[in-house]
């Protein structure tokens, strides 16, 4: 029989949110939220929908493409205690404004030296963006993210994903906005982020069967939007 796919479920204004979350620590959520039931109702998550989850040492090795079992626990118990210090912030459009909420991550982490697995609860401000979604969400499966190298381009296959649910699809973005959903080092300049983060993500993804290409807008002399056009493998 073949396994269920697991996916990975969030509104789009979680997924498009700044994570504030490194590698590592992306994949530990990222396994949690397969296993989150983003059908429940309000009253399901409130009241019965776990939000402790667990994730072992096989799990986190496969997805992070890692050869031995206790590299993938050493960096899963070291990355434990940093989500409980991780933030994300979500700017979302109302009818008087900008709405920005920032939450933790998780509200608490467990693990036992020697089980070979950690849990990590999931905070009650958070369940809203990830249980009871009926529309306005991004939904792909963990497998494409396995054995990413770069959270930039985990976050482009999120953006990209959250932007179509065809497997053709065409954006412009303001580099700014581009920037903040990135979290871009605000050092870098416009050259910087082309050469440190989005050519070497297109780059990974397209030896994932992406195919990608991207053009600079101008306003005047100064290059203000990115134009992105893809297909999905």
């Amino acid at each position: 029989m073949k396994s269920k796919e697991e996916k990975i479920v969030m509104k789009n204004a979680l997924a498009r949110a700044q994570h504030q979350l490194k590698l590592t620590e992306k994949r530990i959520v990222s396994i949690a939220l397969t296993k989150i039931n983003s059908k429940a109702s309000k009253l399901e998550y409130k009241n019965k929908q776990p939000r402790t989850i667990k994730i072992s040492a096989r799990e986190y090795q496969k997805t992070a493409g890692l050869k031995n079992r206790r590299d993938a626990y050493r960096d899963m118990i070291t990355t434990a205690e940093t989500l409980m210090k991780k933030q994300l912030t979500i700017k979302e459009n109302t009818m008087t404004g900008t709405k920005k909420t920032v939450i933790n991550w998780v509200a608490a982490v467990e693990y036992e030296t020697g089980r070979g697995e950690v849990k990590i609860t999931f905070t009650d401000k958070i369940m809203p963006y990830l249980c009871a979604i009926e529309n306005r969400f991004t939904e792909y499966a963990l497998t494409e993210a396995t054995g990413i190298k770069s959270i930039y381009t985990w976050r482009l296959l999120e953006f990209l994903t959250s932007w179509s649910t065809e497997k053709t699809g065409q954006r412009t973005i303001s580099i700014d906005k581009f920037n903040e959903m990135m979290e871009t080092p605000t050092s870098y300049k416009t050259g910087d982020i082309t050469k440190k983060i989005i050519d070497p993500a297109i780059n990974e993804l397209e030896k994932r069967g992406w195919t990608i290409s991207y053009k600079k807008e101008k306003t005047g002399r100064k290059i203000s939007h990115l134009t992105l056009l893809w297909r999905k493998p």
